[in-house]
């Protein structure tokens, strides 16, 4: 073999190997303020949205806090028919969302929860379902 074709034949491989090497996951921690990302939240019920509802948010998890205490929480506001609870300034990471309110429409307290990773930080929109519940 001549040692320019395994010159070729070595960077060849080389190329092959360095490409398939197995992408990282997203995030598997993290999370918080001190970013860029903003994430928009709105809770849905049977379909609809739900008219009031403040939504809760716990950083680094993808589980409900086990003592209840959250990092922050902000009330819907209504933007073109829609409520959303807008978070901004955040990390790329974890993020736990839970959401109680008030569903005008079918007359019913509200409540759910949804968890997030942020892999980028860029403007996302989550849907948080709920359903109802006894005060």
């Amino acid at each position: 073999m001549k040692p320019q074709t395994f010159i070729i034949a070595i960077l060849l491989v080389s190329v092959a190997a360095i490409s398939c090497k197995p992408k990282a996951s997203c995030v598997s921690s993290g999370g918080g303020k001190g970013g860029t990302a903003t994430i928009s939240v709105s809770p849905t019920h049977s379909g609809s949205y739900v008219d009031s509802c403040v939504v809760y948010i716990k950083y680094g998890t993808l589980d409900e806090p086990a003592d209840g205490i959250y990092d922050d929480s902000m009330r819907c506001v209504m933007v073109d028919t829609i409520p959303v609870a807008t978070f901004t300034g955040l990390q790329p990471g974890l993020y736990y969302f839970y959401g109680n309110g008030y569903h005008l429409k079918y007359q019913a307290y509200v409540k759910g929860a949804a968890n997030y990773t942020i892999c980028s930080a860029h403007n996302q929109s989550i849907y948080l379902p709920t359903y109802p519940y006894n005060p």
